[in-house]
């Protein structure tokens, strides 16, 4: 190439996505649409149980069309970084040493939440913490016996 041509092409190369403000903004947008689709398929229960067909479908597609916006956003920040855990993902390894970090850490945090919940006075609040955490552990669990390469994520950048 010329120096010319060498020149247009550096003018022209993105920045590196995970330093990028972008980056955040598309972890930001992943965690909205993954939340919209949860309660969107939450709200087209209640509106079945009330008698409301037509809105129960609406609510489904909308929840269909977020969930489908979410995988979109995660497919873009393949090229930087896991949003739950700032790790590399891509390869089923790396996929899977992401969510045991993910495991590892939110154990942790619903216990933490479950015993705030507990001094607080929100003893059913605090049980359904304490589910969440025994449920993450058995997750974590299940990713090592399947993957014995990924059973222990290393630190990132190692």
């Amino acid at each position: 190439m010329s120096q010319a041509s060498d020149r247009a092409a550096a003018r022209y190369q993105q920045p590196a996505l995970k330093e990028a403000l972008t980056c955040e903004h598309l972890e930001a947008c992943f965690r909205d649409e993954a939340s919209a689709a949860t309660e969107c398929a939450y709200f087209a229960r209640i509106a079945e149980i009330e008698g409301e067909p037509e809105m129960a479908r609406a609510l489904r597609e909308f929840g269909e069309q977020h969930a489908c916006n979410a995988k979109g956003s995660l497919d873009l920040l393949m090229r930087a970084r896991e949003p739950l855990t700032g790790r590399t993902m891509g390869s089923t390894v790396e996929n899977v040493a992401a969510m045991r970090s993910f495991y590892a850490g939110d154990t942790e945090t619903e216990d933490r939440r479950a015993r705030t919940a507990r001094n607080e006075g929100f003893s059913d609040i605090a049980s359904w913490f304490a589910s969440l955490a025994r449920l993450r552990h058995a997750h974590a669990e299940r990713l090592a016996a399947l993957a014995p390469a990924a059973a222990e994520p290393k630190p990132e950048g190692s």
